[in-house]
């Protein structure tokens, strides 16, 4: 079977997640809010992954049938975690914007959520792994 190989185009994806946190660190450092706005940029850093994951494109790969169903939902440009990523984003800004702002939020339901959602995340890695090591 072919080795599973991300496109050169989406190899750089996770470098948005970066920029942005790094972006968000220094526009806190700027307005005495560190925690806030990194919050702000890490959650505009997973939706940017999110949507650039969801728009570019990969070419078919030759794998096994479980291998591409499996990859279809959760991997590479998968629909489900994308959607994961997005919801992440959206949570870490409403978090960031929540603090900055003084708006009260439930920060039980909220980090509890994300917390669900880290989870759900380490399991679809696993799914992958998991796809991965049968086309071994």
């Amino acid at each position: 079977m072919s080795e599973v190989r991300r496109p050169r185009s989406k190899g750089f994806v996770g470098f948005l997640f970066v920029a942005f946190m790094f972006f968000g660190l220094g526009v806190g450092i700027l307005i005495g809010e560190v925690a806030p706005a990194l919050f702000v940029g890490m959650g505009l850093g997973f939706l940017s992954m999110a949507i650039l994951d969801a728009i570019i494109k990969e070419p078919a790969e030759e794998g096994s049938e479980y291998e591409r169903a499996v990859e279809s939902y959760v991997g590479r440009g998968g629909s489900i975690g994308n959607i994961i990523l997005a919801l992440l984003g959206i949570g870490f800004i409403l978090g960031g914007l929540s603090i900055l702002t003084g708006f009260e939020i439930e920060w039980r339901i909220l980090g509890g959520a994300l917390i669900i959602l880290l989870g759900i995340w380490f399991i679809i890695l696993a799914m992958r792994a998991i796809a991965s090591s049968k086309s071994s």
